[in-house]
């Protein structure tokens, strides 16, 4: 079969939609923020491609498998095996290795015991194995520290609430046994302490004391600040918990000195070098470290050793280490690790599905990308990638374009063909960009910052004893190559001015199933009183969470079914049709709307319905960020990664003062969606705000007052600064990676 074939597809927001697919092609998904293109590739194609593969297995293999629902459309076909290589990080687990993922570490592993000496096996190479692991970290290569200046305020008394963490608020549980200790001054400053005393507070063992009121005896224990909060964040299978993340430094193991392993294993060498060193290289340096053996018990595994090192680097990784936690990985670094992974395999006929190939990296490095999709390609397998990416775009076989719009403006599509057939399709968006009728201008002036915040002796990870100097008052890109340490510098900026810097990321607001739009921007309170207050009722009858929503789904508006071997299926509850409220709460009226109409409008439709100032300013900040097409009771947990930092946006634009950073905001967007976030970016910075960017986004960088550049390569080879200044001076800075591919043009 030549192509994928879907018909009547009506997944989320798609209007019944018929496509022809084109098979062992590289095809590219396009289209505006919430138009529907993830819909088809993700929830339609990857889901029905495991579904189907997951049936022609045995009932009992399915039961251990995941569970994948059937899409709502009518007929697919032409789909074969589907393998999804997601943004999704690797969480959880610090014992998973970058060389672990890849299985390049097993083979490193083999090679030390089949050449070392003194012979050991496989096992006491080991980082996850008794044998093999350091008894002190136990194969994690890093302990933690608290961080004292981030526990106590030396300037106050423990009843003035000295001790930071929440736990030990005064009057507390942990407050009252330091109390009932008598061993400490509660109205001395700690700054007054004696050394004797501050060691007792922070770092006392644990010892049982007693109370006695009467004839009623109270036993506790006491125990140092720091010493109860080692014990609960040092467990062998976890990091610190993140409530307490805030308090602790990371740093290398002082027995293994980061390389996980222990003193025997660590002793065998091969070339004068021990597997923890050979692991700790970047991998481009590891790749040739493995070329140098020739002896012929290293035949066996040094080609797909040597395979795996090079595809590491042949995605852009290079400057990893094998030994690098798979935890601290961007989302887009843990993608090209499962896209090396998969350059490996030689399967043909295979569905691979790609979310935005090129996130976090920087133009540079975009060709190398394109070639690795080709790659996979040209195995004889299918290619289907969401991507934004220009060059991604004019590389690919076959283009569509969902949209018109996001939303309910969106779910159509708009156009299909070659990257020159979209160009000369007057329908489609994307066209105009690719060939230059639409762009991002370059604004030609800049801003004059009033002041700087500079930032002396930063050396976190790769950064080289930095001295930095960012601009107030106005819009900074950073920028550089993969592993320059643009997210080293923005995690110092972070730990050293906490209070004074807002986040602004791209994760999920929530997963709760119970929020909604309506809630997260302040408008649902709002709108309950109303209904309220016009028909005489309280306004908790008009809450999907409370005494109004449906008795049969609980509010959710839809039942979850347990089919057994065939999977769970959401299907709409019978009783409340998916409206979520109980009947007679339907009857009540506001405008003539009920509140589950109102909760099926889109934010424009609700700032034309509503005569509230208020809540017409919230709709109006939806709309100015580019949300006006969500609907009030859309669940945030089925926003996009643009959407999601967009809503936290809207939510920030009438603050004056604060300091912005933001991740890699056009992460996921549409040219013309970058178009709107430059425009919210502004208006921030117009307000009063500072704003930084981290991004490799040409049309935000050039539009940036200030950009600082790092590099000039990733890992050790980074961490330095390039270039700093204007968009005009880093465009004429030949040193700079990123000033080479910035082109200043007003006209477009």
């Amino acid at each position: 079969m030549n192509n994928i074939i879907i018909k009547g597809a009506r997944q989320n927001n798609l209007k019944n939609v018929d496509l022809v697919i084109p098979r062992n092609k590289l095809v590219c998904f396009v289209g505006v923020s919430g138009s529907g293109k993830s819909t088809l590739v993700f929830d339609i194609i990857a889901k029905e491609g495991a579904r189907q593969y997951f049936e022609s297995l045995p009932s009992f293999s399915r039961r251990y498998l995941s569970r994948s629902n059937q899409p709502d459309v009518d007929e697919i076909s032409g789909v074969s095996a589907t393998i999804v290589i997601s943004q999704d990080r690797v969480k959880g687990n610090p014992r998973s290795t970058v060389g672990t993922l890849t299985e390049a570490y097993t083979y490193l592993r083999m090679l030390y015991s089949r050449l070392g000496l003194p012979s050991m096996d496989s096992s006491y190479y080991s980082f996850n194995h008794p044998n093999g692991y350091c008894k002190t970290c136990k194969g994690l290569g890093r302990t933690i520290q608290v961080q004292l200046n981030k526990i106590i305020d030396v300037a106050k008394s423990l009843n003035e609430g000295a001790l930071v963490p929440s736990e030990w608020y005064v009057g507390g549980r942990q407050w009252s046994i330091i109390k009932a200790s008598r061993c400490f001054d509660l109205d001395k400053k700690l700054a007054k302490y004696s050394t004797q005393e501050l060691d007792e507070l922070l770092y006392a063992k644990p010892r049982t004391l007693e109370a006695h009121s009467g004839e009623l005896v109270d036993r506790f224990t006491f125990q140092g600040i720091v010493h109860r909060m080692m014990h609960r964040n040092t467990k062998i299978h976890r990091g610190p918990s993140d409530g307490d993340l805030k308090y602790f430094d990371f740093v290398d193991c002082p027995n293994c000195f980061g390389f996980r392993l222990n003193e025997k294993a660590l002793a065998v060498k091969l070339h004068d070098i021990n597997i923890g060193e050979a692991a700790h290289m970047p991998i481009s340096d590891c790749a040739k470290f493995v070329q140098c053996f020739t002896h012929p018990f290293a035949q066996a595994m040094k080609p797909q050793l040597s395979q795996q090192l090079d595809n590491l680097c042949n995605v852009g990784l290079g400057y990893l280490s094998l030994n690098r936690s798979a935890d601290t990985l961007s989302g887009g670094e843990a993608q090209r690790v499962k896209m090396a992974r998969q350059l490996g395999c030689n399967l043909i006929e295979t569905v691979y599905v790609l979310d935005e190939p090129t996130a976090g990296l920087h133009p540079r490095d975009v060709a190398q990308v394109v070639e690795n999709l080709q790659k996979l390609r040209d195995k004889g397998n299918s290619v289907l990638v969401v991507e934004h990416d220009e060059t991604v775009m004019r590389s690919a076989d076959y283009l569509i374009e969902a949209g018109p719009g996001g939303g309910k403006n969106g779910g159509n599509i708009v156009a299909v063909g070659s990257p020159m057939e979209l160009m000369s399709n007057k329908a489609s968006l994307t066209g105009a960009y690719l060939t230059g009728a639409k762009s991002i201008k370059y604004k030609g002036q800049i801003r004059k910052p009033p002041g700087f915040l500079i930032m002396k002796n930063l050396t976190k990870h790769n950064l080289k004893n930095l001295t930095v100097k960012i601009p107030l008052g106005v819009m900074t890109a950073l920028t550089g190559v993969s592993g320059s340490g643009k997210s080293s510098l923005v995690e110092e900026i972070v730990s050293r001015h906490t209070d004074k810097i807002v986040v602004i990321g791209q994760h999920e607001i929530g997963a709760n199933k119970r929020g909604c739009i309506a809630t997260y921007v302040g408008a649902f309170d709002l709108i309950r009183t109303l209904f309220a207050k016009e028909n005489k009722v309280s306004a908790s009858l008009f809450s999907y969470n409370s005494i109004g929503g449906c008795k049969h789904c609980k509010g959710l508006g839809t039942i979850n079914m347990d089919m057994n071997f065939l999977g769970d299926i959401n299907i709409k509850c019978e009783a409340c049709k998916g409206l979520c409220y109980q009947q007679h709460v339907l009857d009540y009226r506001y405008i003539g709307k009920n509140i589950a109409d109102v909760l099926t409008m889109t934010a424009t439709e609700a700032m034309e319905l509503f005569d509230v100032p208020e809540i017409k300013a919230q709709m109006s900040l939806l709309e100015e960020v580019g949300l006006g097409y969500l609907e009030l009771g859309q669940s945030l947990d089925t926003l996009s990664g643009g959407e999601a930092q967009r809503l936290k946006l809207a939510s920030k634009l009438q603050q004056i003062g604060e300091f912005y950073i933001l991740d890699e905001p056009t992460s996921g967007l549409h040219s013309a969606d970058v178009k709107k976030l430059l425009q919210i970016l502004n208006r921030l910075v117009e307000n009063g705000n500072t704003v930084l960017v981290v991004e490799h986004n040409l049309d935000v960088i050039k539009n940036a007052d200030w950009i600082i550049d790092l590099g000039p390569e990733g890992g050790e080879k980074g961490g330095y600064i390039v270039a700093e200044g204007t968009p005009e001076e880093i465009a004429k800075n030949m040193k700079s990676y990123t000033g080479k591919y910035l082109k200043l043009t007003t006209r477009g």
